[in-house]
């Protein structure tokens, strides 16, 4: 019995496993093949999953009762995008402020920022948020120092259609509430898919302003060739 085992493996390349070694090349080569489509897999992912965004950096104002800005286009948003993240950074003090202004463009510009559909800044201290729908500016604090680098952190989530399903503020790891804003009146007119362009602003000598727009996705789309 032994020896008829010994000549079949000897004929069709059986291993002990009964695995052919006369088919391992074909085996090794789908082997390669199954690797190759995962390594793709592993970079389309990584690619994909990685943010858009967009980044301006106001320059310093010509004095410390002057203003500063400087603006930049807003890519569209993506149909895997889910989330619409915006910054608004500056090295604050109890004399300074600025703001990131969002919205559709006129003749090349954005419009006043009572007239732009999102404006988030800082002035003197407190936080605050206005729009074009909104009929006045809410203020809020978040019980950081006033001076100092400060960081105002605005996170949209997006549903399947790409409307505004809720919307968070924080600075420093602490919530940021708007009194008297009610976040489900801000959703009903808040919709990043109408922004163009972002804008930042530095007033009375407020330095290292920047603004930044991202959009995050929850999805990967993978194309295999």
């Amino acid at each position: 019995m032994k020896g008829e085992k010994m000549k079949l493996e000897q004929k069709f390349g059986l291993s002990e496993n009964g695995v052919s070694v006369m088919l391992y090349p074909m085996l090794k080569k789908s082997y390669m093949k199954a690797f190759v489509v995962v390594l793709a897999f592993s970079v389309l992912s990584h690619v994909s999953a990685a943010a858009t965004s967009a980044r301006v950096d106001a320059p310093l104002p010509v004095s410390p009762n002057g203003e500063a800005h400087a603006t930049k286009a807003v890519p569209a948003i993506g149909r895997l995008v889910r989330t619409v993240k915006v910054t608004l950074s500056l090295d604050a003090s109890p004399v300074n402020s600025a703001a990131v202004t969002l919205g559709k463009t006129w003749q090349g510009s954005l419009p006043e920022p009572e007239k732009a559909a999102l404006v988030l800044g800082y002035d003197r201290g407190e936080w605050h948020i206005r729009g074009d729908r909104l009929r006045k500016r809410f203020t809020g604090t978040d019980g950081n120092p006033s001076t100092g680098p400060r960081t105002l952190v605005a996170r949209v989530r997006l549903g399947p259609d790409g409307a505004p399903v809720s919307v968070a503020f924080n600075s420093g790891g602490q919530p940021v509430l708007f009194a008297g804003l009610e976040a489900d009146a801000l959703l009903s007119w808040l919709d990043p898919r109408g922004w163009e362009a972002v804008r930042v602003t530095a007033r009375g000598g407020a330095t290292n302003v920047s603004a930044e727009v991202e959009y995050l996705q929850d999805a990967t789309h993978i194309i295999l060739r």
